[in-house]
This record gives C-alpha cells, sequence and structure tokens, in this order.
C-alpha cells in the first residue's frame, strides 16, 4: 500500500533497484514494454505510471481514470497502452503523447484486467460484471468475477481467471471455449482409527 516499486534479478535474485514511492497508493497491475527497457504500473492513485528500467526514473504518468486504475497492458508495437479501472471504464493512451486515444465504456461494474488481443489495438477486459469481452464481443462461460487474462503473444489464444478458481481457455480467432479447468480438490482431513 505504500507504493513502493522493486525490481529483482531472475538469475540471482538480487535487488536491482527500488523506487520508494512510484505512487502515492497501491500498485495494482505492472506490465513491462516489449522491449524490456520501460515498466507501466497502475494504482489505486488513479494513475498509470511509466519508468524506465534502466536508472527507475520516471518517464511519464497518465491521468485520466475517475476512480482506481486496476491494470495496465502494452501493445506489442510498444506504442500503445491499454488501462482497466474501478471507474467501469477501459482506456488506450497513446504512449509517446501521452494521450487518450480511446475509452470503452457501458461495463456495469469496475474493470480488474486487461489485455491486448494480437498485435493490433483489439482488447480483451473481464471485471466485476462477470462478463469477459474480446475485441467487443462477449466469451461464453464466464460465470464469475475476473481477476486475471492472458493472451498468448500470438494472439491466437485467451485465458483468464476468476473468483471461483476456474482457469477458462478460448481460441481467438472464433472465441470457442476450449478448456475449463476446475481448482483442485480440497481433500478432507482424515484422522487415523486407533
Amino acid at each position: 500500500r505504500d507504493g513502493a516499486l522493486s525490481f529483482w534479478r531472475v538469475s540471482d535474485g538480487q535487488n536491482q533497484g527500488t523506487i520508494p514511492k512510484a505512487h502515492l497508493d497501491t500498485i495494482t497491475g505492472l506490465a513491462f514494454s516489449p522491449d524490456g527497457h520501460q515498466i507501466a504500473s497502475s494504482s489505486t492513485d488513479r494513475y498509470i505510471k511509466i519508468h524506465r528500467v534502466e536508472n527507475l526514473e520516471l518517464v511519464d504518468q497518465l491521468e485520466g481514470h475517475t476512480n482506481h486504475v486496476m491494470d495496465v497492458a502494452w501493445s506489442a508495437d510498444g506504442e500503445t497502452l491499454a488501462s482497466a479501472g474501478a471507474d467501469k471504464v477501459a482506456k488506450l493512451w497513446t504512449v509517446s503523447g501521452s494521450k487518450q486515444k480511446k475509452t470503452e465504456s457501458g461495463f456495469k461494474k469496475e474493470l480488474t484486467a486487461i489485455a491486448f488481443l494480437g498485435t493490433g489495438e483489439s482488447i480483451v477486459t473481464g471485471g466485476g460484471d462477470k462478463i469477459l469481452k474480446a475485441g467487443g464481443q462477449n466469451l461464453s462461460g464466464v460465470d464469475d468475477f475476473v481477476y486475471d487474462i492472458s493472451v498468448s503473444p500470438d494472439g491466437t489464444v485467451i485465458a483468464a481467471g476468476g473468483e471461483n478458481g476456474i482457469l477458462r481457455v478460448w481460441q481467438a480467432s472464433d472465441k470457442k471455449l476450449l478448456h475449463s479447468f476446475p481448482p483442485p480438490v480440497k481433500k478432507s482431513n482424515e484422522t487415523a482409527a486407533k
């Protein structure tokens, strides 16, 4: 909740630096740019911030959501950011000009997850209204609060998970549900009889 952003080297777990006050409140989403030189962060402070990874300097901050910004994603070309908000909108931003390109509204509850679908500017959104949309179309099989979304790098497969612990996988081209993986079954605690 302190808004700190820390970096670690994967090979040995060594801390590579911390930005103590990257945000004024909880960081809710992180995404590296496709070239790995920048990181975008979203926060409950209503901002999206972009920092340079090499020196941890603030490059830009984007303002436009009227409530918590819950998630952020980079486009494949690194020129556009997408954000999902508790204000029930998704936004697209031009990275170089720090301007809003588009606002997508009409959601009934907060958006908590966002991802780009392939190499264009089509997005996948999900949240509290128990709807997962890909390129403006609802995907079948969702019946719970969506917490996270991932799209394969080639844009052919969409995966999402939510409150009930089910992981669902769709084919992006026809929005067909391919797999639905239930959560692991909890084993009951058995006591040995003597």
